[in-house]
């Protein structure tokens, strides 16, 4: 017997993968009778969300706070290079916003979603119907589930994107608002077990994230990167004052996920393989992925950014300490907006050519062979 209350959709998860499906459910045409459940495990860790787009075309563009038209790159060498993306723009969201937005406003306005703060135990997954018990007992009865907890026995990387975040504000208006600061490799500390960059988003010409940035097969290590941000501000903001506004800090598995075959239960965000392996960028893959199973479609990316992809991860795992050579040449040589398209998985095949022809070959050879 069919139980009496079974939602269309069930959303385990209620971080930037959950929303973003929720919405995109909500909004489309073929879903206006569609009734969703929300399972929230109650998670607000502040986090930073950031992604280029074309400026005509942005995600959610009434919740972006701050964009740039500049990004600048600085070298393992000092060199500071500044270009304009045009058309592209560089944009910045605040979880703070994000999770405002949805759970003040979206989901409060909206009968057909079910919203409960729960944990789930585990699912059963059935022919036509799937059912989520949680860890107080209670059951729930979905047509499809779309989970985004972590996948067990999967949790292990053989690289990670660590960052330590601080946004500060200093006494006097020295920074350039009008660029963010993609990668700064001019702190030489890289070595064997782990890249170091650092990143800058200014908010205003007083007000910025800066944040350390590690490539590394090891475990977060927070005395570590607080140290190396010291150090960072000590070398490039010795005289200046300033204050710590609050922190941020996490960590993003680096690696190319398992193809899987999707049935009623499937994954979203992390879990599902929305995070770009060799960069970590994954807001606008994950909106992309929200909107396709919205609208029952499938999402299909050539198999060559898997494969530059797995390159690129070679090399980290094997010669970390070369990493800022690799990316000292390549912010060199190739205008920015190519790169970031290109990182986006938004070139064609000549471009992908043009682009990596002017890259250190016998060096990417030397991992391809192995």
């Amino acid at each position: 017997m069919m139980p009496s209350d079974v939602f269309d959709l069930a959303i385990i998860g209620a971080g930037a993968s959950g929303l973003q499906l929720l919405y995109e459910s909500i909004l489309a045409d073929s879903n206006r009778e569609m009734k969703i459940l929300l399972l929230d495990s109650g998670d607000r860790t502040k986090k930073s969300w950031c992604f280029w787009e074309d400026q005509q075309k942005s995600c959610f563009p009434f919740l972006v706070e701050k964009t740039w038209k500049n990004v600048t790159y600085r070298s393992s060498l000092g060199a500071t290079i500044t270009s304009d993306i045009s058309p592209l723009i560089y944009n910045y969201i605040s979880s703070d916003r994000f999770f405002n937005y949805f759970f003040e406003e979206f989901i409060p306005q909206e009968p057909r979603i079910t919203h409960i703060q729960k944990w789930v135990n585990k699912i059963q997954e059935g022919h036509e119907l799937q059912s989520i018990e949680c860890e107080d007992g209670t059951i729930f009865y979905a047509k499809k589930i779309a989970d985004s907890r972590p996948i067990k026995n999967e949790d292990t990387y053989p690289i990670y994107q660590h960052f330590c975040g601080k946004f500060v504000e200093f006494d006097q208006p020295i920074l350039d608002d009008l660029s963010i600061t993609l990668m700064d490799f001019s702190l030489p500390v890289s070595t064997n077990d782990m890249a170091v960059f650092h990143y800058i988003l200014p908010f205003s010409k007083t007000k910025a994230l800066i944040e350390t940035t590690v490539f590394s097969h090891l475990p977060y290590n927070r005395e570590v990167y607080e140290d190396l941000w010291k150090k960072y501000m000590n070398t490039h903001y010795h005289s200046k004052k300033f204050q710590v506004v609050s922190d941020e800090f996490g960590t993003i598995p680096m690696s190319i996920p398992k193809q899987r075959v999707e049935t009623n239960v499937f994954k979203i965000g992390t879990a599902g393989g929305m995070i770009k392996a060799s960069t970590g960028y994954a807001f606008t893959r994950i909106h992309k992925d929200a909107i396709n199973k919205a609208n029952n479609r499938s999402i299909d990316i050539p198999k060559r950014f898997r494969f530059y992809d797995k390159m690129l991860l070679k090399i980290m795992q094997r010669e970390m300490n070369k990493i800022p050579a690799v990316m000292d040449r390549l912010f060199e040589k190739v205008p920015k907006k190519d790169i970031l398209c290109f990182l986006d998985d938004k070139t064609s095949l000549s471009q992908d050519i043009q682009l990596l022809s002017r890259l250190d070959i016998p060096f990417f050879i030397k991992h391809l062979l192995r």
